[in-house]
């Protein structure tokens, strides 16, 4: 039996799905796989939930509000090294910090103290993968360690272990990806009819999309998803800065409609490609015109999918998975996983 210290950082929708999750699926873990896993810290930006002991929800929150006035559990201000040195090292940090582009913060701190610390990790994050992708994937490795981020790639979806272990062997030849259900979901309801601002509407209504959706419907997730997948699948170091991007804001209703009308569908494409210039790609994102032979055409609604073109094994596609925080908790939840299971 492995027991497995984890420390939680974050505590909005994904921290909640997460620390839900890994409570519920705590004796199916242990069953299976012979790790015991530990949540024994919640962090958030101005401290920590801490007892010396496993944490239960409820020395958290209480009637579903954080509880830290006079919660003996609550320890203002207190650093991440302090909580991971007590308990040594391999240890698992689960990162569910919402952190800003482009400075990664706070999530990178996080992430940057755990793989100091000897500590594995697990991020549901984008922007500290975004902004120092390089040097964070050198620092594990330097240290023997798992940098792990599965639910930041398109939440339950598999898009990085499909490409990195399922395509093992193969020479990638080029991405395509449907990787921003917010996106995803106002195309689709346009294709049905509806005008730019009322199909965001009803996505805003059904909590689809965000008060503020521009990051979505701007192409900005996609963009940072799409980095993410092609550093790992490539094995590059590419920025936002690579991808060239064009959202679905005030795309006309017309050019949608008649696309189905045609029978083709319009899709926020995520791509990387060669350039054809040695070993160079291209990155781009941009509303793009799918006939129904393109493998990503069905993909409808919130649900995502992603397409690897390869040397060896044809073309290779992926839909479906949750785009919502329990789906995101999934793939956290698989990344322990797949960290200590051996």
């Amino acid at each position: 039996m492995k027991k497995v210290p984890v420390i939680l950082t974050g505590f909005g929708h994904v921290g909640r799905a997460a620390f839900t999750l890994f409570s519920e699926k705590r004796p199916a873990v242990r069953e299976r796989y012979g790790i015991e896993i530990e949540i024994m810290a919640v962090m958030k930006a101005d401290g920590a939930f801490h007892t010396g002991e496993r944490l239960e929800l409820g020395r958290i929150s209480r009637g579903g509000a954080l509880w830290t006035a006079d919660n003996p559990a609550w320890h203002a201000g207190l650093p991440i090294a302090d909580l991971i040195r007590p308990l040594g090292k391999g240890g698992c940090l689960v990162d569910c910090t919402p952190s800003n582009l482009p400075s990664g913060e706070p999530g990178l701190t996080y992430l940057l103290g755990a793989l100091e610390s000897g500590w594995n990790v697990a991020t549901a994050g984008k922007a500290a993968l975004v902004t120092a992708f390089g040097r964070l994937r050198a620092l594990a490795a330097e240290n023997g360690l798992a940098l792990k981020f599965s639910g930041a790639t398109a939440a339950a979806l598999p898009t990085v272990d499909v490409g990195v272990i399922s395509l093992a062997g193969t020479r990638i030849e080029g991405i395509q990806g449907i990787l921003n259900g917010t996106s995803n979901y106002v195309l689709t309801r346009m294709a049905e009819g509806l005008g730019y601002e009322s199909a965001l509407d009803v996505a805003r209504s059904h909590g689809i999309a965000e008060p503020d959706p521009s990051y979505d419907v701007d192409g900005w997730d996609s963009a940072a998803k799409l980095v993410l997948i092609a550093n790992a699948c490539l094995d590059q170091e590419f920025g936002l800065n690579d991808v060239r991007i064009a959202g679905i804001s005030g795309l006309p209703a017309d050019f949608v409609r008649e696309a189905r009308r045609e029978g083709k569908s319009v899709k926020l494409l995520a791509a990387a490609s060669p350039s054809g210039k040695g070993r160079a790609w291209n990155l781009e994102v941009q509303p793009s015109l799918l006939d129904p032979a393109h493998p990503l055409f069905h993909v409808e609604g919130t649900e995502k999918g992603i397409t690897f073109l390869t040397d060896t094994m044809g073309s290779v596609t992926v839909t479906g998975g949750r785009s919502n925080p329990r789906g995101a908790a999934a793939a956290l939840l698989k990344d322990l996983i797949n960290i200590y299971y051996s």
